[in-house]
C-alpha cells in the first residue's frame, strides 16, 4: 500500500510540473536512448564470428601480415597433421554479373567461393538441398533466392554467372540461411572453391600486356585464399604454426619464403585485422573505436543523468514550502528520499519511450554512416535486456538518491521559508558541470570543421592533376578491349569531348601496383607503377617536365615515364636508359592515391591500345548525358551482355575519404546531442539560479535598475564560465585534431577561425537559452517577487 501511494504522489508531482517534467523525459531520453544505442553497436561488434559451433577452437591462418595463403595449404595440414580436425578455404568478389530470370544482365554482390564443409563448420544451416561439390553448381542464400526466384523453388534451377569474361550456367545445388549479421563472411553465393581460380585470372586480364598468364592460382606459388582450420582442443596452435613452415619450400618465390605464419583465432578476426591485406574479403572493425564508443556511452550516461538532477532540483526548490509541511506532519528524512528515488525510476522509465525513436532512427543511421550490421535482433540477446534495465535503474536511483539526500536534510524551518543549504557549493557545482558541458561541446563543434575542412582539402587539393570533368566506365570484355579505337574515334565526334584516352587504372585510385623493372640477368627495381594509354598524361593535366609523353603504340623496346622523385632517386633524364627500358620523360610529382600516403617513385608503362582496361573522358561540362547515352549505345552495340556502368573521377576520389566521412558525420550527431544537452543543463542552472536571485532582482527594480542592466547582470555570470570552457577546450581540441590529421600525408591547417567559430557558437548558446530566462525574470513585477520574502 505504501508502494502504490508514493507512485501515486510521484506521477502527482510529475503531472503538476508538466513543462519541467516533458523537458526532463525528453533529455533523459535522449541520454538513455544514446547510451542504450552505443551499448547495442558494442555488444554486436563484440560478439563477431561468436555464433559460430567450435569458435574457440577455429584459427585463421595468416602468412606475414595477410590473411591470404596457398590453395592446397589447409588440405596439406589436415592429411599430415593429427591436430587439424577440419578445414574450409573461402575466396570472394564483391561484384559479379549475372542474367536475372527476366533475361537482364545485372550486377550481384559477395559471390564466394568455398570448400562444402564452410556449413558444418561455421554452423549455417541448408534450408534445402547441399552445398556446390562441382564448378557448375551454385548454393545460395535465401535472400538471394527470393530476390531471384520469388515464391518458385529454386532447387535445379539455372543461373548464369559471368566470370572471366564468359557465361557459365550454374545449378543451384542448395538454399542456405543467411549469415547471421554478426559474422565475419558473409557471401551470398557460395561455389566451388575451384571455380575461384576464373575470377583470379580475372584481375591479370585486366593488366593487359604486363599481365602474368599464369595457368592456375591453386598451387604453392600464390596467395590468394582464405584458409580456416579447426584445431584439437588440446593442441599448442603456436606450436601448429611453427610446423606449417615447412611448406614455404614448395614455393618458389624467394621473397615470400621469408614470411611467417600464424594462426588467428576466429573471435579476433573482426577487431583485429586492421594490419592485415586481403581484406576485401571479410568485414571488419575497429578496436580502437570500440574504446571510443564506450568513452562516449559513459559520458552520455553522466552528463544525461546530471542534466536530469539539474532540472529535477529546479523543479523541486519550488517545492520546499511543501516538503516542509509534510516534514511537520510526520515524514522522515528516509521517506521523502524514498519518494524522490521513486519519481526519479518513474521519470527514467517513462523517458524510454523518447529513448526508442532515438533507437529506431538510431540503428539505421550508423548501419548508414559506419557500414556496420546493427539490427534490433540485438535485443534477442539478454545481455542487452540486463544491460538496458541496468541503465535505467542505475540512472533513476543514482538521480533520485542525490536529489532526495540533499532536500530530506533539509532543517524543516529552511524548508518552510524556501530557504535550501548549501547555496554556494552547489553553485560551485552547477557552474562546474556547466563548464563540462560547453568544453565538450567547443571540441566537437571544432572537430566538425576541422573533420570536415580536411576532407574537402583532401578531395580538392590534389597536386599536379586536375580530375574535374573527367568520366571513367571500364572495358570488362574482349570485345570493348578490341573495340578501343573504334569508341574513341566515335565518342570524339560528340559536342562537349575534350580528350579521351585509355589505360588500366587511373589516378588517383586505392590501392599500390607495385612494378618491376629488370634486366634479363634478373636485376630489378621496384616502384609505385601506373599503366597508361597515349593522351592520358594530357587528359589528366600531368605536366611533363623533360622529354615528352607517350606517342603512338609501337612493338618493341618498351618506354617509360618517370616522376620526378623517381629520376632525382635513380639520377635518370628523358632519353637514359633505365635497366632494359627508356625513359621517354620525366613529369612532374602528382598525387596517383588518396592524400594519405606521400608521393611515392613511380614508374609509367604504356598500355596496347588492344588491351586497355577503361576509357576516360575530358568533357566541357556541358553536355555530359549526351555522351553518357551515346557510350551506352556503343556498349550495347558492342558487348550486348555487358552492364554498362560510368563514374566521375571526382566522385572516386571521395571513396577514398568514406571513413573520415562517416566520422565527420558521427561527430556532428554527437555535437547536436552535446548542443541540446548543453541547453538543457543550462536552462536547469539558469532556472535553479534566477529562481534563488528573485528577489535581488525585485529590490534592483524598485531602485531604478533597468531591464538590460538586470539582463547584462544575470547573462555575465554564466557567460564567463563559457570563456573558461572556451580556454580548456581550445588546446584540447588542437591536440585531439592534431594527432587525428597525422594520419593524412598532406593536410590542412588547423587556423584560428575554427575554435573562434566553435566558441562564438557556445557563446550565442549560452546568451539566446539564459537570456530567455533572464528577460521573464526582469519583466517580472517586481512586488510578486517582495511578497514572498
Amino acid at each position: 500500500m505504501l508502494i502504490i501511494s508514493n507512485l501515486k504522489n510521484a506521477i502527482r508531482s510529475i503531472s503538476r510540473n508538466k513543462v519541467q517534467s516533458f523537458i526532463s523525459i525528453i533529455g533523459l531520453g535522449i541520454g538513455l536512448g544514446c547510451i542504450i544505442l552505443l551499448l547495442a553497436l558494442i555488444l554486436h561488434e563484440k560478439s563477431f564470428d561468436r555464433f559460430i559451433p567450435d569458435h574457440r577452437n577455429l584459427y585463421r591462418i595468416v602468412f606475414g601480415q595477410s590473411a591470404l595463403t596457398q590453395y592446397p595449404l589447409a588440405e596439406k595440414m589436415k592429411e599430415e597433421f593429427p591436430e587439424v580436425k577440419d578445414f574450409f578455404r573461402f575466396n570472394q568478389t564483391n561484384s559479379i554479373e549475372l542474367r536475372n530470370p527476366k533475361n537482364e544482365m545485372v550486377r550481384d554482390r559477395n559471390f564466394g567461393f568455398s570448400d562444402p564443409s564452410v556449413f558444418k563448420i561455421l554452423g549455417v544451416r541448408l534450408i534445402s538441398g547441399a552445398p556446390a561439390t562441382s564448378i557448375s553448381d551454385v548454393a545460395i542464400s535465401e535472400t538471394t533466392a527470393r530476390k531471384y526466384f520469388g515464391n518458385i523453388p529454386p532447387m535445379g534451377s539455372v543461373l548464369q554467372v559471368k566470370l572471366n569474361d564468359s557465361i557459365i550456367n550454374m545449378t543451384v545445388s542448395g538454399v542456405f540461411r543467411d549469415f547471421p549479421s554478426n559474422s565475419t563472411l558473409n557471401p551470398m553465393f557460395i561455389a566451388d572453391i575451384k571455380l575461384a581460380e576464373k575470377l583470379n585470372m580475372q584481375f591479370q586480364k585486366t593488366l593487359g600486356d604486363y599481365g602474368n598468364e599464369r595457368n592456375s592460382s591453386l598451387n604453392w606459388n600464390y596467395s590468394e585464399f582464405l584458409s580456416f582450420v579447426i584445431v584439437d582442443k588440446n593442441a599448442d596452435s603456436k606450436s601448429l604454426a611453427a610446423k606449417i613452415g615447412k611448406y614455404k619450400e614448395l614455393m618458389d618465390n624467394k621473397d615470400i619464403k621469408n614470411l611467417e605464419y600464424s594462426l588467428q583465432p576466429v573471435r579476433d578476426i573482426y577487431l583485429k585485422s586492421e594490419n592485415l591485406g586481403g581484406g576485401r574479403f571479410w568485414r571488419v572493425g575497429n578496436a580502437s573505436e570500440l574504446k571510443y564508443y564506450e568513452a562516449i556511452s559513459i559520458l552520455i550516461l553522466l552528463i544525461s543523468a546530471l542534466n536530469y538532477i539539474l532540472l529535477t532540483r529546479a523543479a523541486i526548490s519550488e517545492r520546499l514550502h511543501e516538503l516542509g509541511t509534510r516534514k511537520v506532519f510526520g515524514a522522515s528524512e528516509r521517506t521523502l528520499r524514498k519518494e524522490i528515488i521513486l519519481e526519479a525510476n518513474l521519470v527514467a522509465v517513462l523517458s524510454l519511450i523518447p529513448a526508442a525513436f532515438v533507437i529506431d532512427s538510431g540503428i539505421s543511421f550508423i548501419d548508414t554512416t559506419l557500414n556496420k550490421t546493427l539490427s534490433t535482433d540485438i535485443f534477442s540477446n539478454p545481455a542487452m535486456w540486463l544491460l538496458l534495465i541496468s541503465v535505467v535503474l542505475f540512472t533513476g536511483t543514482l538521480s533520485g538518491f542525490l536529489i532526495g539526500y540533499n532536500y530530506s536534510r533539509i532543517p524543516v524551518d529552511n524548508l518552510l521559508s524556501g530557504i535550501s543549504s548549501g547555496d554556494s557549493g552547489s553553485n560551485r557545482w552547477n557552474y562546474s558541470f556547466l563548464m563540462l558541458h560547453f568544453t565538450i561541446f567547443i571540441i566537437l563543434v571544432s572537430g566538425v570543421i576541422a573533420v570536415s575542412r580536411q576532407i574537402k582539402y583532401s578531395m580538392t587539393g590534389y597536386i599536379g592533376i586536375n580530375p574535374e570533368n573527367v568520366l571513367v566506365t571500364r572495358l570488362n570484355t574482349d570485345e570493348l578491349r578490341k573495340s578501343f579505337t573504334a569508341i574513341c574515334d566515335e565518342v570524339k565526334k560528340i559536342p562537349g569531348v575534350e580528350r579521351i584516352a585509355g589505360g588500366t587504372f587511373i589516378p588517383p585510385f586505392g590501392n599500390y601496383l607495385p612494378v618491376n623493372l629488370a634486366t634479363p640477368e634478373g636485376k630489378k627495381e621496384r616502384f609505385d607503377g601506373l599503366i597508361m594509354g597515349e593522351g592520358m598524361i594530357e587528359l589528366l593535366g600531368i605536366e611533363v617536365i623533360d622529354g615528352s609523353s607517350f606517342g603512338p603504340y609501337k612493338p618493341g623496346p618498351p618506354e617509360v615515364l618517370f616522376n620526378e622523385s623517381s629520376a632525382k632517386i635513380h639520377n635518370v633524364k628523358a632519353g637514359d636508359n633505365f635497366l632494359a627500358f627508356r625513359v621517354k620523360g620525366i613529369v612532374r610529382d602528382f598525387h596517383a592515391h588518396s592524400l594519405h600516403t606521400l608521393i611515392q617513385p613511380m614508374v609509367i608503362l604504356q598500355q596496347n591500345p588492344d588491351r586497355m582496361g577503361l576509357i576516360a573522358i575530358k568533357t566541357s561540362g556541358n553536355n555530359d548525358e549526351a555522351i553518357i547515352k551515346r557510350l551506352r549505345e556503343l556498349y550495347n552495340q558492342i558487348s550486348p551482355d555487358e552492364i554498362f556502368e560510368t563514374s566521375y573521377l571526382t566522385d572516386d576520389i571521395e571513396n577514398f575519404y568514406g571513413q573520415e566521412s562517416n566520422q565527420s558525420r558521427i561527430i556532428t550527431a554527437f555535437s547536436a546531442l552535446a548542443a541540446i544537452l548543453a541547453v538543457m543543463g543550462l536552462f536547469g542552472i539558469s532556472l535553479i539560479t534566477i529562481s534563488k536571485r528573485k528577489k535581488e532582482i525585485g529590490i534592483r527594480k524598485v531602485n531604478g535598475a533597468s531591464i538590460a542592466e538586470v539582463l547584462l547582470m544575470l547573462n555575465v555570470d554564466f557567460i564567463k564560465w563559457v570563456l573558461v570552457s572556451i580556454v580548456i577546450a581550445v588546446p584540447a581540441s588542437i591536440y585531439l585534431f592534431s594527432k587525428w590529421l597525422e594520419r593524412f600525408a598532406y593536410r590542412a591547417e588547423l587556423s584560428w577561425w575554427i575554435f573562434g567559430l566553435a566558441g562564438l557558437s557556445a557563446i550565442s548558446i549560452a546568451l539566446l537559452t539564459v537570456s530567455w530566462q533572464s528577460w521573464r525574470a526582469a519583466t517580472r513585477n517586481p512586488v510578486e517577487a517582495l511578497r514572498y520574502e
